[in-house]
């Protein structure tokens, strides 16, 4: 079995028979790898301290021929509210099931993979809710799936006021190319949405948050997920049973 080295983050982590896990990577060299640590749930087993959800590895892994196999692993970064604060690690789970659900395996995404780390740390200082909105229009940028707020969908007219939206044709429609089945979409949110989405995690800037703004923004993004996926996503769940 040829081995192989990355760096990666761990987006999934599920027990597997007596003492190992599936997990699901997104590494930067291969982009999502899905692999088996064996014998990780073992009290000393050297992988235990890694396999646990966003933990940022190196890893050496052997390839299989039907899954990849964890043969070592180093600790680069541990994100504590991520693993201690429930709320936190919440609305991780929800970013994390976003890039399960979305990456197609193997195939590299380097800026992706620094924006997440990016994210992961912001998690630690910041408002998680946000961060997590935030998160998501931002990585939806790396997928090619991302709705347009900026131009008019139909005629590319740029938007610089009050406009219409409309999930199925991809976006904002400005007053002359509104269709049946448009609802009116405000410049102020309009522009919310832009600032999460275009957001710089490293400039240690704020970010002016309306309540109002948030929810309607929220209800954007998951009603567009939940359109290409067919369902909601799980970890709306944890979310909602955290209160």
């Amino acid at each position: 079995m040829a081995l192989y080295q990355t760096e990666a983050v761990v987006l999934g982590a599920k027990n597997w028979g007596e003492a190992d896990k599936m997990m699901t990577f997104f590494t930067r060299e291969r982009g999502l790898v899905r692999a088996a640590a064996f014998g990780c749930r073992r009290p000393r087993s050297a992988l235990a301290g890694g396999m646990q959800m966003f933990s940022h590895l190196d890893l050496q892994l052997a390839e299989g021929q039907r899954v990849d196999t964890v043969k070592q692993c180093t600790l680069k970064q541990h994100y504590r509210k991520l693993s201690e604060d429930l709320m936190v690690m919440s609305y991780g789970s929800f970013v994390a099931e976003f890039l399960r659900e979305f990456l197609p395996e193997g195939q590299p995404e380097t800026q992706m993979f620094e924006q997440l780390l990016l994210i992961l740390g912001a998690f630690e200082t910041r408002n998680p809710r946000v961060t997590a909105a935030a998160a998501v229009y931002q990585l939806l940028e790396f997928t090619g799936m991302q709705l347009h707020y900026e131009h008019c969908v139909h005629c590319g007219r740029a938007i610089t006021g009050d406009a219409f939206f409309s999930q199925s044709a991809g976006g904002i429609l400005c007053e002359e190319c509104r269709e049946a089945g448009t609802v009116p979409f405000p410049d102020d949110l309009r522009r919310f949405i832009l600032s999460l989405r275009d957001f710089n995690w490293q400039e240690g800037e704020s970010l002016t948050i309306s309540s109002r703004l948030l929810v309607q923004a929220e209800q954007i993004l998951l009603n567009y997920l939940q359109s290409l996926l067919g369902r909601p996503l799980k970890s709306l769940a944890f979310i909602q049973a955290l209160g």
